[in-house]
């Protein structure tokens, strides 16, 4: 899709076995060499395939079968050296880019456990954005772990979120981690203190006159500037309508929230940060993606860098209405942190 136009630019699948046709449950773009634009989509779907698309010509390349699996997640490392895939068999498995052979497998199942890998499906994977050897995944079991594909072994693990989508990221020693729960929504951990509390906890509760409406959620990924100071989040809440939240981390306050009504948010990125010669430089977009039985939605919230700055009145008409203000915010959290 052409963002800028919004127009459907390449459709892949095309001429695809009725055999091998299965939902599509994670894409990656592989990462691209410098000054090089991105032209290899990768899937994976839950029939266990692994597809490598060349996006201008609409053909697939390359396909890895991963018998009685179905893949839920799927994640590049940052030098596009390898990638990595995991979800039903609650394995990871770490492949060579280069051969599209598996080099590492991260073990998990029934037989294993919770101090060894998962012990029920996994729905989150993410590499480190500077580490092409760490990556973190989570899933079903409400354990975070942090691996060391040097060693293939766990360097860190924390208990609580519990992982229904693309809810986990890493950054420098932050662990975000998203949960589909009622509470304690946003967990962000420092990976050097494994088994440590949260340093960051968010509730995405808000109310609407006298209904409480508690958002659970589906996906969730740091910003992609330097410092990663925003966090977008996306899920559903508990009337059924979906919901994405913007939190500015060095601010302490959330700078923009969406409702799309009928529809669950499953997917949230932001663009990459635009170059420093750009008319818009400092400003961030997020994209994100909803659906349900009758219908989807692709949609994207600009924050325009004065509101970012916090130097525009405007910034308080970011605040979602129903979310009350800033001050209601900081309030709302605090007590929650008191009750518990």
């Amino acid at each position: 899709i052409d963002a800028v136009a919004g127009e459907v630019t390449h459709t892949l699948g095309r001429g695809v076995s009725p055999l091998d046709v299965s939902p599509t449950l994670a894409l990656c773009w592989r990462p691209s060499a410098a000054g090089k634009g991105r032209t290899v989509l990768v899937d994976a779907t839950c029939a266990g395939w692994i597809r490598h698309w060349h996006v201008p010509s609409q053909r697939c390349i390359h396909t890895i079968r991963q018998q009685s699996n179905e893949v839920y997640c799927l994640d590049y490392a940052a030098d596009g050296a390898c990638f990595a895939s995991a979800g039903k068999d609650a394995n990871v498995r770490v492949y060579e880019e280069a051969t599209k052979s598996e080099s590492v497998v991260l073990r998990g199942g029934a037989d294993c456990t919770l101090r060894e890998g998962h012990v029920t499906p996994i729905f989150g994977l993410r590499f480190h954005d500077t580490e092409p050897h760490t990556l973190v995944t989570g899933g079903w079991d409400r354990v975070v772990h942090v691996w060391d594909l040097r060693s293939g072994a766990l360097s860190a693990s924390f208990s609580g979120p519990f992982v229904t989508g693309d809810c986990v990221d890493l950054h420098a020693h932050d662990v975000l981690a998203g949960s589909h729960t009622r509470t304690d929504q946003v967990r962000i951990y420092d990976r050097r203190r494994p088994g440590s509390e949260p340093t960051l906890r968010l509730e995405l509760s808000t109310h609407d006159g006298t209904v409480e409406r508690t958002t659970m959620l589906y996906a969730c990924r740091f910003s992609r500037e330097g410092a990663r100071s925003m966090i977008g989040m996306g899920g559903v809440d508990a009337v059924g309508d979906g919901r994405v939240f913007v939190y500015d981390r060095e601010r302490a306050r959330f700078v923009a929230t969406r409702t799309i009504e009928g529809q669950s948010v499953y997917s949230v990125d932001f663009a990459p940060p635009p170059a420093p010669a750009a008319a818009d430089h400092g400003s961030m977009r997020l994209a994100f993606s909803a659906g349900s039985k009758v219908g989807s939605h692709v949609d994207t919230i600009d924050l325009g860098a004065e509101a970012l700055r916090g130097k525009d009145e405007s910034t308080a008409n970011l605040v979602d209405p129903a979310m009350g203000t800033e001050a209601d915010v900081i309030a709302s959290l605090t007590d929650s942190l008191i009750e518990r």
